[in-house]
């Protein structure tokens, strides 16, 4: 035994947001999966750390999916604007003094009216209105060939393609939506970190028993407290308790045991960016007009209940 062994340091994983905890987990499980005989040594303990962190990453990249509110807002704006400018040129189209040309105008205005494309509109009714006018006439042979006639063909396809940008979108998200359960972020994450807690214990306990002989804990130490540190960095540059020590063998070290509790689920740090030491996942900031109130940071998560609290 080797009273003297190195032991991994603490960290207030609960105190990180919700994004750069990710990475943090990240970092750790690739510092070690490249190590056989220390995964190895770990087992179970190791196994169940990977599944519990793949399931964090999984939901975190769900819950980013369902949000993409800001791209959607972006495509309802680019239709209006392209049904705006079909109904204005279709409008004039009315007053043309070329007879064909105007009889032709009034066959498209009457479709029109069936459905009356407004671009003020809720999105969605909008979108129906506009998808069910385009398909009425690409149906008929008589008003494509009025389209034509009047010369606008050139707005109705650009209304066409944008009103199928923005309603495939929506069904994206809609499909995400169905498949994203209520808090599953917040929920992965406290059982990633309750993981990560048994980990740490682990390492620790192996490290001084030097047990399997031979296995080398003194230098993936050296790399997991160099990350440890690293992140610690993060935490300070935000103005937020980082914990300090090595953690004993029941995880307490210096880390406060019940933990804050309200951390700020901003994600302001980005999953493999230069500024969280290059995880594997790189989430994007959801759009969500509610900050949180501690941690620093201006974007909320996707989830806004995700916050961890230490056991």
């Amino acid at each position: 035994m080797n009273v003297n062994a190195k032991q991994l340091n603490s960290i207030h994983v609960n105190h990180m947001d919700v994004t750069t905890a990710l990475s943090f987990f990240l970092q750790i499980k690739g510092i070690i999966i490249v190590r056989s005989p220390l995964t190895d040594a770990l087992s179970n303990v190791w196994t169940n750390y990977v599944n519990k962190v793949t399931a964090y990453d999984n939901a975190y990249a769900q819950a980013r999916k369902w949000e993409e509110t800001e791209e959607i807002k972006e495509l309802d704006e680019s239709r209006d604007s392209a049904q705006s400018a079909f109904l204005a040129a279709l409008k004039a189209m009315l007053k043309s003094p070329n007879a064909a040309k105007q009889a032709a105008a009034k066959k498209l205005q009457f479709v029109r009216e069936k459905y009356h494309l407004d671009p003020s509109d809720e999105y969605m009714k909008q979108t129906t209105d506009a998808d069910q006018y385009i398909k009425e006439i690409e149906a008929s042979a008589e008003l494509t060939e009025c389209l034509t006639t009047t010369g606008l063909d050139e707005w109705f396809t650009d209304l066409k393609t944008k009103n199928d940008a923005f309603l495939a979108k929506m069904n994206e998200r809609t499909e995400a939506q169905a498949g994203h359960q209520t808090g599953i972020v917040r929920a992965t994450r406290l059982e990633a970190e309750a993981a990560y807690k048994d980990l740490v214990k682990l390492i620790n306990a192996l490290a001084i028993a030097e047990i399997p002989a031979g296995v080398d804990y003194s230098s993936a130490i050296d790399l997991l407290n160099a990350e440890i540190e690293h992140f610690r960095q993060i935490l300070a540059r935000k103005g937020v308790s980082t914990g300090s020590g090595s953690q004993n063998e029941n995880g307490g070290g210096n880390e406060n045991e019940n933990g804050s509790g309200n951390e700020n689920e901003n994600q302001n740090e980005n999953p493999g960016g230069t500024e969280n030491g290059g995880g594997t996942t790189t989430p994007d900031t959801p759009d969500n007009p509610d900050p949180g109130t501690g941690g620093g940071g201006t974007t909320p998560d996707p989830d806004p209940n995700a916050g961890g609290t230490e056991n």
